[in-house]
């Protein structure tokens, strides 16, 4: 058997209690962590110790071929691949396949056991659909999901009551726990900068949830805009080495290209409508022929290369998927690697969040419009707005009241310990002049720690709400609704509690 990282073994064994439960689980783990390990992790014990057969599905060439790889080579053994696109059509009791390929023919995949959905996020969370489709066929066969990323714009969470997944059992992509991962150097850190051109998108008109490609290019695609982003890519980029650069469309890619060739700079464009030599510029991209590759919309999910360490952001959107996968890019550790810096010339990180805390908005739900960043004023990094000290030059910001202990805020000499949950209960809690809060109390033995919700605020409060109710199985999206389905919360069997304030707050949970 293979070795799997802690945070790794931890995603198998909530998959499986989830599942036991009846459910269909998705576990979130950002791009760089391991995701496919716990994919193989799940596969082993489903194949070894409950001699199931495994069916794993994706929808995107790249990702199929490196499943194929990564279960070959970390399990062995015969492997099935079904992909028409890979001109293959072999079936094991461990196969990837296409979904493309295998929708319409699920009677023939009715003896797996379990079907473990990679990149799940490019489902939608309604209509028919083809992984609907192919389940209708195949029965009551247990399946679940991975992800990087567990919401869809438009959508929102892509788990929860009526959709394809019933819970998040794990979730590595937000707060603490993608912290720590940064902090151990599991995945490389993210530099998110402000830069001294950005795009002004007020003007921009959306469909279907994001801002209209059109009007897009039509605004910024212009030459002294492109000269003025490209000087500041190099100057600020002189000592990184690999840059990745995502453009508005196919012309404004090349004219990006052009003058960063102007300055010296080896360049190349990657986009769709490449197909014959689209593969070999990515391949001496990867070489080091070329120091920067400007892409339209392709090299996001599947795309693998851990020595990028500079990410041009040229393309506004308000999809949180597409924000956090092209982010993701540069996310992968290499040797030599410090972290890699975001130059979001979009203003993407200010719109939605930095990339462990990002806004979801829910389908029919607005967002309020309190800021979800901030940006230091010594070194123009952008933070979460509960940071108190710049991680990159050590400024402190000024304190300001009303920010919970429990955003993510680093205290420092903090005083934690785990605490057993014996029972949750649940209350209203009013505030003169305040929105109410949802009032969450742990009973651990003879002590009793509380938590607050805040689902009747704006903004980020609104936001951290959602994800709470989200994570914990829930819809309701005001107290009163909480406290009426109170009773089908998922319960952590543990909080981590910081004892070293006035109060004490609880950090973290373990399910």
């Amino acid at each position: 058997m293979f070795k799997l990282r802690y945070y790794q073994e931890k995603g198998v064994r909530a998959a499986f209690d989830s599942m036991r439960l009846g459910n269909h689980p998705l576990a979130a783990y950002p791009t760089g962590s391991g995701k496919t390990a716990v994919l193989a992790g799940i596969t082993e014990k489903a194949v070894n110790k409950f001699n199931g057969k495994v069916l794993i599905l994706s929808h995107v060439k790249e990702i199929l071929e490196q499943n194929y790889e990564a279960l070959k080579f970390h399990l062995g053994g015969d492997v099935g691949l079904y992909s028409a696109g890979l001109g293959k059509r072999t079936k094991a009791d461990i196969t990837v396949a296409g979904i493309q390929s295998i929708y319409k023919r699920g009677r023939e995949f009715n003896q797996y056991d379990l079907v473990i959905i990679d990149e799940c996020h490019m489902i939608p969370n309604s209509g028919s659909g083809m992984y609907r489709k192919l389940f209708k066929v195949m029965g009551k066969t247990k399946y679940m999901g991975l992800t990087a990323t567990p919401y869809r714009l438009g959508d929102g969470y892509i788990y929860g009551k009526g959709r394809l997944f019933t819970d998040l059992c794990i979730d590595y992509t937000t707060g603490e726990k993608f912290a720590k991962l940064v902090d151990e150097g599991w995945i490389s850190d993210i530099k998110a900068i402000r830069t001294q051109l950005e795009f002004d998108t007020q003007k921009i008109h959306t469909r279907g949830g994001d801002f209209i490609e059109t009007e897009l290019s039509s605004e910024f695609d212009r030459d002294g805009i492109t000269q003025a982003a490209v000087k500041e890519i190099v100057r600020v980029g002189e000592n990184y080495k690999k840059w990745l650069v995502f453009a508005i469309d196919i012309n404004h890619a090349e004219h990006i290209a052009e003058v960063l060739i102007r300055h010296g700079i080896p360049s190349n464009v990657v986009h769709s409508k490449m197909e014959q030599n689209r593969d070999a510029v990515i391949k001496d991209y990867k070489s080091g022929k070329y120091r920067c590759l400007v892409n339209v919309g392709i090299l996001t999910t599947g795309f693998d290369d851990p020595s990028i360490d500079l990410i041009g952001m040229l393309r506004p959107t308000q999809s949180p998927v597409l924000h956090v996968q092209t982010i993701g890019r540069g996310m992968r550790k290499f040797d030599g690697k410090a972290h890699c810096v975001v130059l979001d010339f979009a203003g993407n990180t200010k719109r939605l969040g930095p990339v462990n805390s990002i806004t979801v908005k829910e389908k029919g739900k607005g967002v309020g419009g309190e800021p979800i960043t901030k940006t230091c004023p010594t070194c123009d990094a952008i933070h979460h707005p509960s940071v108190r000290i710049c991680k990159w030059c050590n400024y402190k910001f000024p304190f300001k009241h009303g920010l919970s202990g429990s955003d993510g805020v680093a205290v420092i000499a903090r005083k934690t310990n785990w605490k057993q949950v014996d029972k949750v209960s649940y209350e209203a809690h009013k505030k003169p002049h305040r929105p109410d809060s949802l009032k969450v109390l742990y009973h651990c033995g003879l002590d009793v720690y509380s938590d607050y919700v805040f689902l009747d605020s704006r903004g980020y409060g609104k936001f951290k709400a959602n994800h709470w109710i989200n994570f914990r199985g829930g819809k309701a999206d005001s107290v009163e609704e909480a406290l009426e389905e109170a009773d089908v919360y998922r319960i952590p069997n543990r909080i981590m509690v910081d004892t070293s304030t006035k109060y004490p707050i609880i950090s973290d949970y373990s399910f």
